[in-house]
């Protein structure tokens, strides 16, 4: 099968067969989780304490307690910081999960935060990992699947594509695992509505 046989096992040069990809189709949204399938999406990959560190406005739903943050300080939110800030306000290794929807772009910045944007990304990820317990997770996102830095020695476990059927770029979302094992115990309910699973959008999925 020539290409398809080098791809197993090629770790060696950067590639994996052992991330779980997944394709939907969306109606984009000023706000990323008022998308009925991106909400359940990223709820039903929250364990234990969670940081929601770009809020925004949707509030997720959670069997244990999600710290909200977000730079508007008009927003409904526990902290009102710049994330590249965030590990001043939390202890060291007190987060299972972060959720990191940070504006996609300026135009995205100037709809949602009055043009304010994440400082320093590189920043924030460090940020997130002093946070973070051994066996945590990032789930982030945005227009790129570049999330924690491979020199922390994280693991990529899951890539998503959210087609938003030529009205705008297409969304990715990853999943990124901190070196360790979690402690977080897991969810004891399901999201409201339909429980997605991988492959449900092979009829396109569409909102």
């Amino acid at each position: 099968m020539g290409a398809l046989d080098d791809a197993v096992g090629a770790d060696r040069d950067g590639r994996r067969d052992d991330i779980t990809l997944s394709y939907w189709t969306v109606q984009p949204n000023r706000w990323t989780f008022q998308s009925d399938k991106m909400r359940q999406w990223v709820e039903q990959r929250l364990q234990g304490r969670v940081l929601n560190a770009c809020a925004g406005k949707t509030m997720l739903v959670h069997d244990h307690e999600i710290i909200r943050n977000d730079i508007d300080q008009d927003r409904d939110a526990d902290l009102h910081v710049d994330v590249c800030n965030i590990a001043d306000e939390l202890e060291p290794e007190s987060i299972d999960t972060v959720v990191y929807d940070p504006p996609f772009s300026q135009n995205q910045a100037n709809r949602s935060y009055d043009g304010q944007q994440v400082g320093d990304d590189a920043l924030a990820k460090r940020q997130f990992d002093e946070i973070l317990r051994p066996g945590g997770r990032v789930i982030q996102f945005g227009f790129s699947t570049t999330c924690m830095p491979m020199s922390m020695g994280y693991e990529r476990e899951e890539v998503a594509v959210w087609n938003t059927l030529g009205r705008m770029n297409d969304y990715l979302s990853v999943v990124d695992k901190k070196p360790g094992e979690s402690t977080a115990e897991p969810r004891w309910f399901k999201s409201a509505g339909t429980d997605l699973k991988a492959g449900d959008s092979s009829n396109g999925g569409e909102e």
